[in-house]
């Protein structure tokens, strides 16, 4: 409490009652015809004796008033500074908590990202695998059916060389048979021989030519053989022949005579 609060009331007061008794003074002065003149009470003495005993009495206890606000104050700001350090320390703490949560929740979504990542990778590791193990499969399917296709192929290749060389066997019997039928047999014909012969046809079954290619060492023989084809002229039967039958094997037909019915 500051000390001239205490003494602006007291002084108002004094000033107040000095101003009132000179007025009053100065009033009954000159309304009054009594020449004698009026005693007055100085009050305001007394007044001012009560104030400056509350002056007396009151100035201990401001000063012990002031002792005690001052260690009140102190004991305020220690308190103060106190509390602002708890709470710098609690609000240091909080950021400590809040920047290792926010670490760990970052750290948390790398591990997340990592985690999709590997498994996005092993995803696509399965899948390509899936696909190589699909390729291969489908891979091995392919070869299979080529082989059996090829399997295939060269068994009809082989039921056609077979029907062919069947076919082929029994047109060159057929064609050996006429031959025999219109050979002559020559008197020096003896067992054991046997000429080639190369015979030229058309897909009419017309003997264009003759000649022999391998004698049988007896002259007579061989112009006997060669006469017996020409004296057949036409094979009527190779016309009912495939042609690629014919291409193949009789445009140019080497057969080899050699009569069943020879004796020494």
């Amino acid at each position: 409490m500051n000390w001239r609060s205490l003494y602006t009331a007291p002084i108002i007061i004094s000033v107040s009652l000095h101003t009132l008794l000179v007025l009053a003074v100065t009033i009954g002065w000159e309304s009054t015809s009594d020449p004698e003149p009026r005693v007055f009470k100085p009050r305001y003495v007394e007044a001012t004796l009560v104030e400056l005993k509350a002056q007396d009495t009151q100035e201990p206890a401001q000063q012990k008033t002031n002792v005690i606000d001052l260690t009140k104050k102190r004991e305020l700001e220690a308190q103060r500074a106190a509390a602002e350090k708890k709470a710098r320390e609690e609000a240091a703490r909080k950021q400590q908590r809040a920047e290792q949560e926010r670490k760990a929740r970052e750290a948390e979504k790398k591990r997340e990202a990592e985690r999709k990542k590997q498994q996005q990778l092993e995803a696509e590791r399965r899948a390509e695998e899936a696909a190589r193990q699909q390729a291969e499969r489908e891979r091995q399917e392919r070869v299979a059916q080529q082989r059996l296709e090829e399997a295939m192929r060269k068994e009809e290749q082989q039921r056609q060389a077979e029907l062919a060389a069947a076919q082929t066997q029994s047109y060159v019997n057929m064609i050996s048979s006429r031959i025999e039928q219109n050979w002559s047999r020559p008197p020096s014909a003896r067992r054991g021989m046997q000429v080639e012969l190369l015979i030229q046809l058309v897909p009419t079954g017309q003997v264009v030519n003759v000649t022999v290619v391998k004698s049988s060492g007896n002259a007579a023989f061989d112009r006997s053989a060669e006469q017996a084809v020409r004296r057949v002229d036409r094979f009527t039967e190779l016309q009912q022949m495939p042609p690629e039958l014919f291409e193949r094997n009789f445009r140019q037909l080497k057969l080899v005579f050699n009569p069943k019915d020879l004796r020494l």
